[in-house]
């Protein structure tokens, strides 16, 4: 017979876990804080935006098809960005011991359909590093690109400045991830020493679960009815011992 469980029982292990599930969320709370405060490094970006735009001498001006052809060229752009070619260039410009490998890690390419502008976002544990590296990448990919591919299509619309807001980790979320998985860890440890624990606790179990008839039972006495019944039998010996006095 599978055993059901009743929302009450499972309001009533709860109940009286509460302190245990209370107390595992606190220390959740107090880890995140650890985490987040003290041992997680605060990371901040810079942003800065490129356009590609072809320049023509066509009477008729700027096409679709060179929109379009100047769209497509960003893919490969992203691609020449981010690699050694104009990397190891920006080493040498700032002097850095990062490797064109850590350097492409902290580079993010990020774009909008049929636009052409992209923006270079740089990520570093400081916001005026940041900012060096992005200005540094864009500007040597800008003076690098006309010997690479022979074209001359690339223009800085904004530079990257100084954020001083950090953008990882986020403090809040953090604290409420940490006491949500204090407080999930105590419920399951609830309801697994409650699953573990093979004590009877009322008639249903003999007779559900062992199968057993129930000959009798015996009822506890409350500390009121206890007390009641010490006073009643106290008369009957004073009673007695006046008796046998006589």
């Amino acid at each position: 017979m599978e055993e059901e469980i009743s929302l009450t029982e499972l309001f009533s292990t709860l109940k009286k876990r509460l302190s245990m599930i209370m107390s595992l969320g606190l220390i959740g709370l107090i880890v995140a804080a650890g985490f987040t405060f003290f041992i997680a490094t605060p990371q901040y970006n810079a942003t800065t935006q490129i356009l590609v735009n072809r320049t023509t001498e066509s009477a008729e001006g700027l096409q679709l098809t060179d929109i379009n052809t100047n769209v497509q060229m960003i893919n490969t752009y992203k691609d020449i960005i981010k690699g050694p070619v104009i990397l190891n260039e920006v080493r040498e410009t700032l002097g850095t011991n990062l490797t064109a490998t850590e350097l492409s890690n902290k580079v993010e390419i990020t774009t909008q359909e049929n636009s052409q502008v992209f923006s270079l976002t740089v990520t570093d544990e400081s916001p005026y590093e940041a900012t060096d590296i992005a200005n540094a990448v864009a500007n040597t990919f800008q003076s690098e690109i006309g010997n690479i591919m022979n074209v001359k299509n690339v223009t800085i619309i904004s530079e990257a400045v100084p954020n001083t807001n950090q953008i990882s980790p986020n403090n809040l979320l953090n604290l409420v991830i940490g006491l949500l998985i204090g407080l999930m860890i105590g419920v399951g440890i609830a309801f697994l020493l409650e699953f573990m624990d093979k004590t009877v606790r009322d008639e249903r179990f003999i007779t559900e679960n062992l199968g057993w008839s129930v000959l009798g039972n015996v009822s506890e006495m409350s500390n009121d009815e206890l007390h009641a019944e010490v006073k009643v039998k106290r008369p009957e010996l004073n009673s007695r011992r006046t008796k046998s006095r006589v």
